[in-house]
């Protein structure tokens, strides 16, 4: 994209975020090196976008601390008198995949309950279990919907089940039982679609494809090589956005990201994990933290080496005795955009889809090496 174009689609969705009350009058934006990760720009790209929102009266900005939002008219989104009922419908195949990345949003949203007069019903929050049928998960799901169905539970944060052959038609399923009963629905981590396509639901979530990019440049480091990427066969679209990210910044640097190097298998198998290693695998980024843990965990058992970048800034990779280079969430910033877009789903129900997509930022540490490549 031009630069020119480019300067106008962050000028123009930062202004939307104001306008629409996401930042709302006297709220300060994301950091800068936030922003610059987020839409893959440089710094002076930045300030000059910043530049045309201060001449709008959009925002001020002060040296050492920020931009703020001075927008008066900024739209302001009515508390419910009488508290509500918020629901997490959040199936997990494994116990602890992504349960970290998930527990951090939802005690984030849970955070904000008193000021929003709502209470967050965690018993949406399931543990499946490795190779759980199909006819047990939805029954599992439908027991659940039912519960809050007769609790009143008014509006459902639902974060897409993955992992399964069948999670495309287990998540169409809940969705569609979900908007039987009229309970309002905000997508958390990722979309039910492929992309590019686009679902009817609200979605709040991180830029996939624009963090998969920042994390392979960095672990190219300038130095265009084969690398990588593997993740859990049955992996939530949000994994494909990562996998699309790391082609473009192999592309841009002159590579053409072979078949061979991309893997998607059962990382539980430690054979599989092993062939990939013996075959020459030495430099990967990995579709979130507890793949590279798995896969740090075949290297130490093997004798292999390898520079690792993952996902979600997981603290339990610490355990591995190599803390990960990877990529971190803005749990709260998605926790509060997932509140907004809950709220305004239940006044406006017809309002067309929101899909925001936030920043987040790289956090170096040594698995990536110190020269890597």
């Amino acid at each position: 994209m031009a630069r020119t174009n480019k300067l106008a689609q962050i000028s123009q969705d930062l202004e939307q975020r104001i306008r629409s009350g996401l930042y709302g009058q006297g709220q300060r934006l994301p950091t800068e090196n936030s922003l610059c990760q987020q839409y893959a720009v440089s710094r002076p790209t930045l300030a000059r976008a910043l530049s045309a929102l201060r001449d709008k009266g959009l925002i001020r900005s002060t040296q050492g601390s920020g931009h703020y939002v001075t927008f008066a008219d900024t739209p302001s989104l009515a508390v419910p008198a009488d508290e509500l009922s918020l629901g997490i419908l959040a199936p997990r195949m494994e116990e602890n995949e992504s349960g970290f990345l998930f527990e951090q949003i939802f005690r984030c949203i849970a955070s904000l309950s008193q000021q929003f007069n709502f209470s967050l019903v965690w018993n949406g929050v399931i543990a499946l279990g490795h190779g759980a049928s199909r006819q047990a998960v939805i029954r599992k799901m439908d027991e659940v919907v039912e519960r809050y169905v007769k609790n009143g539970v008014k509006g459902v944060f639902f974060i897409p089940i993955e992992f399964h052959p069948a999670a495309p038609e287990i998540n169409r399923l809940m969705l569609e039982k979900l908007a039987h009963y009229g309970i309002g629905v905000v997508l958390l981590d990722g979309d039910v679609e492929a992309w590019p396509a686009r679902s009817q639901w609200d979605l709040v979530g991180i830029d996939n494809i624009a963090a998969g990019t920042m994390v392979t440049r960095h672990l190219l480091n300038s130095k265009p090589r084969r690398i990588d990427f593997l993740c859990e066969q049955f992996s939530a679209n949000t994994v494909a956005m990562r996998r699309m990210g790391y082609q473009l910044a192999l592309l841009e640097s002159g590579i053409a990201p072979l078949p061979d190097w991309q893997h998607a298998g059962d990382l539980n198998d430690r054979a599989f994990l092993l062939d990939l290693l013996s075959a020459g695998m030495t430099d990967v980024v990995c579709a979130n933290d507890f793949t590279a843990m798995k896969l740090l965990a075949a290297c130490s058992q093997s004798g292999h080496s390898v520079n690792v970048v993952g996902f979600d800034n997981n603290e339990y990779s610490a355990l591995m005795g190599i803390p990960l280079t990877t990529w971190k969430q803005p749990f709260e910033e998605i926790a509060r955009s997932a509140i907004f877009a809950m709220l305004t789903r239940l006044q406006y129900p017809d309002d067309a889809p929101r899909h925001l997509q936030l920043g987040g930022t790289l956090i170096v540490r040594a698995s990536c090496g110190q020269n890597a490549g």
